[in-house]
């Protein structure tokens, strides 16, 4: 995106929202951000995620380097998660090259260890980080028992802290996925967790407000997958829609609503 296209995007944001105009590297060292800067970072990551841009999820995990001493706490942490969540993006779109996947799977480890060592109770970076310790345990089979026993056990924990999170839920059923079944993968474990997952984005609104938002056209998207499986490509489809209407240029998505058309 060219620089004042950006500007002007930004602008249009934070009218929106209601609160001032300001670009995120232009923010004085301790000052809070407003909510709609963090929720325009996490807009623009998962545009990103949706449209397979890993060019343009890199430059905006290249605006999320660690802060700094001082500084408002809660951005901190802000800051860590939405990295975080960058890198895993990252490796997802990366996972067929483990060179490529693996060091974006210990990006976001290692940046939701700083939020844990803030806050050791929230469940939604517990949940992050048990999806990346997952998916490092299927892309190295060598390292998989260590990987896989810890996601299990962050996994557990957030269940326990937060059984109603559309996410925790969500992050949980894709752990249980990915996690190989000698250390802990659980296919049906994780069919009922996706099940759990869109039933508690139904209820909130899949576009409920607050932070974080996002998950709910993976939690679809999966599902329909998982019904694909069973041979339900009704129910696939319909679960589908609900994807596209919440992000409709996930491209993963339209790729499989594409192949139950065609038969």
């Amino acid at each position: 995106m060219r620089p004042a296209a950006w500007l002007v995007e930004v602008l249009l944001v934070a009218l929106l929202a209601g609160a001032p105009a300001i670009a995120a590297h232009s923010t004085p060292v301790g000052v809070a951000r407003s909510s709609a800067h963090w929720a325009y970072i996490e807009r623009r990551i998962e545009s990103s995620y949706f449209q397979q841009d890993a060019a343009g999820l890199t430059r905006v995990a290249a605006t999320l380097s660690p802060a700094g001493a001082g500084g408002d706490a809660k951005d901190a942490e802000w800051l860590d998660y939405y990295a975080a969540l960058a890198a895993y993006r990252l490796a997802l779109l990366a996972r067929s090259d483990e060179a490529r996947a693996w060091p974006y799977t210990q990006q976001c480890i290692d940046r939701l260890d700083r939020v844990l060592v803030v806050d050791s109770g929230s469940a939604e970076a517990l949940a992050l980080q048990a999806a990346c310790l997952a998916l490092q345990s299927n892309l190295d089979p060598w390292r998989s028992p260590l990987a896989a026993a810890l996601s299990q056990a962050r996994s557990d924990k957030a269940l326990k802290l937060a059984p109603d999170n559309p996410r925790v839920l969500l992050l949980g059923a894709l752990a249980a996925r990915e996690r190989p079944r000698l250390f802990g993968g659980d296919t049906q474990q994780a069919y009922r967790l996706m099940l759990q997952s869109v039933s508690a984005f139904e209820r909130r609104g899949a576009q409920a407000p607050g932070l974080p938002a996002w998950g709910a056209a993976d939690a679809f998207t999966y599902l329909a997958q998982d019904y694909l499986t069973r041979g339900q490509a009704l129910a696939a489809r319909n679960v589908l829609e609900r994807a596209l209407l919440v992000a409709p240029d996930f491209a993963r998505a339209k790729r499989l609503m594409a192949e139950i058309i065609s038969g």
